[in-house]
C-alpha cells in the first residue's frame, strides 16, 4: 500500500516548487524600481528634471576657450585631383603653382608602381604583369593637375 501514495507525494513536492517559484519571480517583479533597501524611486517630472538642471550649470565653471590654431603653411592653391592611368590605376596630383606633386600613386589589381632612375619626378610608370608599361606624365595647367597617358613598348 505504500506505492500508491509515492506519486502523491512526488505531485505535492512538485506543485510545491512550482507554487515556490511563482512567488519568487512575482517578488522580484514587484521590487523593480526599488533599491536594496526596499525604498521606492520616484521619477523626476518635468520641473523638476529642469530646475535640476538650472542648479548644475549655474554652479558649472564656463569651458575656455580653444586656442585658434595658426596655419603654419600656406594653403594649397587647388585640392588634389585624380589623373586616370586607365586599367593600371591612378595617381592623386595636386599643384603648387605650375608644378605637379604627387599626393599617391594607386595601382589597379595586378600592376605596380615602378621605380626606375630614368623617371621623372612628373612621371608615374605602371608595370603590369605581360602587358606593355604605362606612363603618365603629370602638368599643371591653371593650377588644376593634368596627365597624358602612353602606352611604354616593352624593352
Amino acid at each position: 500500500m505504500e506505492r500508491p501514495t509515492r506519486p502523491v507525494l512526488q505531485i505535492a513536492l512538485w506543485t510545491a516548487a512550482a507554487a515556490g517559484a511563482l512567488l519568487l519571480g512575482l517578488t522580484a517583479v514587484g521590487s523593480i524600481g526599488s533599491d536594496l533597501a526596499g525604498t521606492q524611486t520616484q521619477p523626476l517630472s518635468a520641473e523638476q528634471v529642469d530646475a535640476r538642471l538650472a542648479q548644475q550649470a549655474a554652479t558649472a565653471a564656463p569651458p575656455e576657450p580653444a586656442p585658434v590654431p595658426v596655419p603654419t603653411t600656406a594653403p594649397a592653391s587647388a585640392p588634389p585631383a585624380v589623373v586616370q592611368a586607365g586599367t593600371a590605376g591612378n595617381v592623386l596630383v595636386r599643384c603648387d603653382g605650375a608644378t605637379p606633386r604627387i599626393v599617391s600613386v594607386n595601382p589597379a589589381q595586378g600592376w605596380e608602381r615602378e621605380d626606375d632612375t630614368d623617371i621623372g619626378p612628373a612621371e608615374v610608370v605602371f608595370d603590369g604583369d605581360d602587358v606593355p608599361d604605362v606612363r603618365v606624365t603629370l602638368s599643371c595647367a591653371g593650377g588644376v593637375p593634368t596627365g597624358r597617358v602612353a602606352t611604354v613598348p616593352e624593352d
